[in-house]
C-alpha cells in the first residue's frame, strides 16, 4: 500500500476465530468493513460534516467486488492493525484498498493480508447507480495527500 491515511487497531473476538484457532477467513471482510468505516470518519471530520447512516451526505454506495489475498494466519492473542486508503475513483465508482499487519504497530507489523473492494455510488430511490458527488474526488484526494489527477481511472 502505497499510502495510509486511516490506520486503526483491530479487536479479535474469540467467535472470529475457525476451529484451526485463527481468525476465518469471512472476518477479514469485516475488518475490511470497519476499516472503510474508519475512513469515512475522517473523511467527514475533514469536510465538517456528519456521517448519515455509515455513509457522507450524498454518497450511499454499494460493494460491487470484494478481494482478499491471505498471507498469514492471525491468531486471537495477536495485536492486528489494518490502514485503509483509497487508490481510484471513477465516474460512479471508486476502489478501496486494505491491508492488515500482525505486530507492534502497523508500521512494523508483518502482512497478513491485503485486499480491496470496488465500491458503487448509488442512488436507492432509483435502485441504480449514480454520478459521484462533485466534492469526493477533491476530499479524497486532499486525504491521500496526492493530485486528484493520480486518482482519477
Amino acid at each position: 500500500m502505497k499510502r495510509t491515511p486511516v490506520i486503526r487497531r483491530l479487536e479479535i473476538r474469540y467467535r472470529d476465530l475457525d476451529p484451526y484457532g485463527h481468525v476465518n477467513n469471512a472476518v477479514y471482510l469485516e475488518f475490511f468493513e470497519t476499516l472503510q468505516f474508519a475512513y469515512w470518519r475522517r473523511l467527514a471530520e475533514n469536510l465538517g460534516v456528519e456521517l448519515e447512516t455509515g455513509d457522507l451526505p450524498g454518497a450511499r454506495h454499494v460493494v460491487a467486488e470484494n478481494r482478499v489475498r491471505y498471507v498469514s494466519p492471525v491468531f486471537l492473542d495477536d495485536e492486528l492493525y489494518g490502514a485503509a486508503s483509497i487508490s481510484s475513483v471513477g465516474n460512479r465508482s471508486y476502489t478501496m484498498e486494505y491491508e492488515l499487519r500482525v505486530g507492534k504497530g502497523f508500521e512494523e507489523g508483518e502482512l497478513a493480508a491485503e485486499g480491496s473492494a470496488a465500491h458503487v455510488f448509488y442512488d436507492p430511490e432509483a435502485g441504480s447507480s449514480r454520478p459521484r458527488p462533485d466534492w469526493f474526488l477533491s476530499a479524497v484526494a486532499e486525504l491521500e495527500g496526492v493530485p486528484e489527477a493520480d486518482l482519477l481511472r
